[in-house]
C-alpha cells in the first residue's frame, strides 16, 4: 500500500503538525498564566526567548552581509581554473 518512504514522512508531517498544536496551546496556557503570581516568570521566559532570537537574527545577517562582501570581491574565486 505505502512504501517506507512515504510512511516515514506522512509520521513526520503528523509528528510536526502536533507538536505546532502542543506548542500553541502551550502558548494560550502561559498567556493564562500572566494574570497569576507567575506573571515575572513567564515574562522574564518570554525576555530571554526574545532576546535569544534576537542574537541569532543579527548573526545571521552579519554572516550574510560578510559572505555578499566576499562574493563580490572575490567573484573571480567562484569560477573553476578549468573552465
Amino acid at each position: 500500500m505505502l512504501n517506507d518512504n512515504t510512511l516515514e514522512r506522512l509520521t513526520e508531517m503528523m509528528e510536526s503538525l502536533g507538536n505546532r498544536v502542543i506548542r500553541r496551546n502551550m502558548g494560550v496556557a502561559a498567556d493564562l498564566l500572566c494574570w497569576t503570581p507567575l506573571a515575572p516568570i513567564i515574562r522574564a521566559s518570554r525576555r530571554s526567548r526574545i532576546e535569544s532570537q534576537t542574537h541569532e537574527i543579527r548573526l545571521r545577517e552579519k554572516a550574510r552581509a560578510l559572505c555578499e562582501d566576499a562574493t563580490r570581491d572575490h567573484a573571480d574565486l567562484l569560477i573553476p581554473a578549468w573552465g
